[in-house]
Formats: structure tokens, C-alpha cells, sequence
């Protein structure tokens, strides 16, 4: 599998993607600093709260609306109004206008339009790529997103500062150029034979909808999963960065290294391992069975998070911060895969903007396990992110397992017809 024998679509969702990525990372990370820096931090706490709790209310509007009226007029609405609030935010930080409120209502509209299409673009994928084609493809994408990350965290770090208004418009050129790729360029990927009719659809309202989904024993253990491995990563930049900034510090090489410059340099070796070895392992991984691959992956994961939460040796940390990452590059494209293979055909892009919600879950565990930590000891939290990792295992397998039967029996039915 190469990139050329990629659907024209998915190839163009990667390439903008990559290029969203870059120039979103090297603005949002830094609207915390940006916000706390005129209004305060206890207010800005409560800003991003709003801002969050919003997005998960118009992803899942998103999801819903996507299943009726089309990917693709998703996408363009959602791009339209991301014009539209970049457009305002670069107005509102040049050198001739400065306004804080006015730019927190537009980030606010930027992260819903981000909330709006989420679930549209997955869906838009999965609608039009095979189960062999997934792993690589999502394989692709998480390699090309942790370069994009890395890129815009690195360019935001020098720039923002300093050049806010040029980081808006780069921003703002990226989307304009997304928005008309998107009308010119990607077809429409929700047919008729993926929906319900019209009489059905329209006596389903969104709470109903969802309950339908909830119901989905399989796909509800798929997202319990996702939320325990999802908030050990969430740890990482949360408990582990303070615990190492209070507790870590050593010499190497007559070289102080402090906790702050340590956990550093486990994101450098993250990211290092991550651009030089996820597509060879990919391709490497493909030959054998997923259900293992996930199994292995998801367990050096959670041992290595383990030792991350009460280890001051250097070398253990380094080779955790390895191994975490390896175990990551194992577990997360076949997640994906095994996500796009248990989602309803019917509801997609609404299964997808639940997965989104698992997210916000996961990183809200993410922050109790920060006050956590201020009351247990470190290797009481090295039991408690090893029960999180093998919780989310067992919970994939048997949601996995869940997946077979009901295929097993699908396929009796259709054999008992004939």
C-alpha cells in the first residue's frame, strides 16, 4: 500500500490536515498564556471551560447533522465559519486593533467549527476506504499528525509571542485554501443506501439518536477503553511533568539535567521515535494478528506509564519514554481500524462524534489524576495508571470480542437463508 493508491479524497483530508495541524498548534496551545496573561488565570479557567463544554455539545450535534444532511456540507459549513472567526481574530491582534473579548469569542467559533467537522471528516473516511486500506492510512495519519504537532508547537514557541498577527493569517491563508479544496475537489461520500429514509429520519430526534448509540453495548466498551489508555496520556504533561519538576535531579555527563529539562527530553525522544519509526512499524505490524498487536502495545504502555509515575532514574526514564511511545505506535492505528469496523453504517458520523467525546473524558481524568497524586504516594499512582492501561485492555478485547460474535451470527442468519 502506498500513498498514490489512496482515494483522491483521503489524500487530500492528509495533506490539509497536516498543514491545519501545523498552523492550529502553533496558535491554540498558546491562547491559555494569551488569555491568563489580560484576564487573569482563574478566569481564564473558566473560559476554557465554557470553550470545551461547548465543542462537546456541537460535536454532537455535528454527528448527528452529518448522518442526515452529508459529510461534505458539513465540512463546508464548518470551514466557513473557521474563515470567518480567523478572519476576525487576525483583525482583532494587528498592530493597528487589539481586542481580548472579541478574540475569545472567536476562538470560541473556531474550536466549534474544529467540533463541526471532526466527526464529518472521520466519517468521510471510513465511507470510503476498505478494512485493509485503514491501517495504513490511519498509520499515515498519525505519523504526518505527530509531525505537524511537533512543527507548529515548535514555530508557535518562537513566534506567537512576538508575531500573533502573522500566526492568525498563516492560519487563516491554510483554511481558505481547506475551504475551497473542500467544494472543488471532495465528493460527497454519504449515498442513499447509508441512510435511513427520509419518514424515519425525520420522527429520530438527536436525544433518541444518541440513546440508540449508548445502546451499542460493543461500541460503549470501545469508548470506556479509549477513555482509560486515553487519560495515562493525558498524565504525561499533568503528574508526571510536576512530579518530575519537584522530585527529579541529576547529573549526566557532568551536565545538570533538572525534572523540567528531563521531561524535555522524553518528549524529544517521543517525538524523535514517533517521525522515524512509525511507518516501518506499521508496515511491519500489518503482517500480524491485530487482536495481539493491541494486547502487547497497550501493556508495555501501561507498564511504561508505571514507572513514569515514581521512577527518578534517569535511565529508566529514558527507556520508558520509549517504550510508552512504542507501545503507542502499536496500539493507537489499530484502534482506529478496529474503531472504523464496529461503528453502524447508518450512524457514523454520530458514533464518531461520540469517540470525539472520550477525548474530553480522557482529559478530564487527566486533571483528577493531578489532584490525585497530591494525596497518594508516587507508586500508589503507578498501581493506578497499570489498572487504567489493563481496564482499557480488557475492555477493547471484549468489545472486539462482542464485534466477532455479532459478525459470526450475521453471517449464520445469512447462510440459514438460503
Amino acid at each position: 500500500m502506498k500513498f498514490r493508491d489512496l482515494h483522491s479524497t483521503i489524500k487530500l483530508r492528509l495533506i490539509t490536515d497536516f498543514f491545519t495541524d501545523i498552523t492550529q498548534m502553533s496558535i491554540l496551545p498558546f491562547m491559555a498564556i494569551y488569555f491568563s496573561s489580560h484576564v487573569g488565570a482563574g478566569m481564564t479557567g473558566i473560559l476554557l471551560m465554557i470553550n470545551i463544554s461547548i465543542s462537546i455539545v456541537v460535536g454532537l450535534y455535528s454527528g448527528f447533522l452529518s448522518d442526515r444532511m452529508g459529510r461534505k456540507k458539513m465540512m463546508v459549513i464548518a470551514q466557513v465559519i473557521q474563515v470567518i472567526a480567523l478572519t476576525v481574530m487576525a483583525s482583532v491582534n494587528s498592530p493597528w486593533l487589539t481586542s481580548v473579548w472579541i478574540t475569545y469569542l472567536m476562538f470560541v467559533l473556531s474550536n466549534m467549527s474544529s467540533s463541526l467537522i471532526g466527526p464529518a471528516a472521520n466519517a468521510m473516511i471510513i465511507d470510503i476506504s476498505s478494512e485493509k486500506e485503514r491501517p495504513f492510512i490511519y498509520g499515515l495519519g498519525y505519523w504526518t499528525g505527530n509531525i505537524s504537532i511537533a512543527l507548529g508547537a515548535a514555530i508557535g514557541g518562537l513566534l506567537f509571542e512576538d508575531y500573533k498577527f502573522i500566526l492568525f493569517l498563516l492560519f487563516l491563508i491554510v483554511s481558505g485554501i481547506t475551504l475551497l479544496l473542500i467544494i472543488f475537489f471532495i465528493d460527497e461520500t454519504l449515498t442513499k443506501t447509508k441512510i435511513d429514509s427520509e419518514e424515519v429520519q425525520q420522527k429520530v430526534g438527536i436525544i433518541n439518536h444518541y440513546m440508540a448509540v449508548l445502546k451499542d453495548r460493543g461500541f460503549m466498551l470501545f469508548v470506556l477503553a479509549t477513555i482509560f489508555t486515553m487519560s495515562l496520556e493525558f498524565q504525561l504533561d499533568k503528574y508526571v511533568a510536576v512530579r518530575l519538576k519537584n522530585e527529579f535531579h541529576t547529573h549526566f555527563f557532568s551536565i545538570e539535567i533538572t525534572g523540567v529539562k528531563m521531561f524535555g527530553l522524553m518528549m524529544l525522544i517521543n517525538t524523535i521515535t514517533i517521525v522515524c519509526t512509525t511507518l516501518y512499524l506499521s508496515k511491519w505490524l500489518s503482517k500480524y494478528n491485530p487482536k495481539v498487536i493491541l494486547s502487547i502495545g497497550l501493556s508495555i504502555y501501561a507498564c511504561s506509564f508505571s514507572v513514569l509515575a515514581f521512577s527518578n532514574s534517569f535511565s529508566l526514564l529514558v527507556l520508558s519514554a520509549l517504550l510508552f511511545t512504542l507501545g503507542e505506535l502499536m496500539y493507537s492505528p489499530v484502534r482506529q481500524t478496529i474503531l472504523a469496523g464496529i461503528v453502524h453504517e447508518q450512524a457514523r458520523a454520530s458514533y464518531m462524534a461520540v469517540d470525539n467525546l472520550s477525548y474530553n473524558v480522557a482529559m478530564l481524568l487527566g486533571s483528577l489524576g493531578l489532584t490525585l497524586g497530591a494525596f497518594i504516594p508516587s507508586k500508589a499512582m503507578a498501581v493506578v495508571y497499570f489498572g487504567l492501561g489493563i481496564i482499557g485492555l480488557l475492555c477493547y478485547r471484549y468489545s472486539i470480542g462482542i464485534k466477532e460474535r455479532k459478525s459470526v451470527e450475521q453471517n449464520q442468519r445469512i447462510i440459514n437463508t438460503f
